[in-house]
């Protein structure tokens, strides 16, 4: 996927320019996860420091549903709001010092002026994921005595009672 964009042109301009730009289809891949297909128009505006690029990500996020355990896909829609600095100033060629050098910008612009999204799109898609998928909210997920998915279909299966309330109902006879 090719989530880079060359903003020289827009790190020249004004400060309050702006560009455009959609990212319609574009498959993001991340190391050991299924590919996320990434829907978006963004907008990307010259500040006094760099480039700041707003806008809605729509981002498709393949699960197993922590219920059944079927595999389903679901689409997210997140608001990115970041600012990209520049390494490089685009009219000296000089190394731009900012003042928080002391740490690693991920969010930066390269020497070439060229500007990566990816890793910003992927850490939204990070942030997005559920902590327990669902395929649907009333799945109700499968049996814990026979394992048939009861979406499906149903089971004659008693289920054995929790240890841990004998206490309980001992109380409620």
């Amino acid at each position: 996927m090719d989530m880079r964009i060359n903003v020289a042109g827009l790190l020249k301009e004004q400060v309050g320019s702006t560009r455009s730009m959609d990212l319609e289809g574009e498959v993001l891949e991340i190391e050991g996860e299924p590919p996320s297909i990434v829907s978006s128009r963004l907008l990307l505006t010259r500040t006094d420091l760099g480039i700041w690029v707003s806008g809605a990500l729509g981002i498709s996020l393949e699960h197993v549903c922590s219920r059944c355990l079927a595999p389903f896909t679901s689409w997210v829609k997140v608001r990115m709001d970041d600012v990209f600095l520049p390494e490089i100033d685009v009219d000296t060629g000089q190394r731009v010092r900012h003042q928080d050098d002391g740490e690693a910008d991920a969010s930066s612009i390269d020497g070439q002026h060229v500007l990566d999204l990816a890793d910003a799109v992927s850490q939204y898609r990070s942030a997005a994921m559920p902590l327990a998928p669902v395929c649907r909210e009333d799945c109700v997920g499968i049996c814990s005595e026979c394992g048939i998915d009861r979406n499906e279909a149903t089971c004659d299966c008693e289920p054995a009672p929790d240890p841990r309330w004998d206490k309980l109902r001992e109380l409620l006879r």
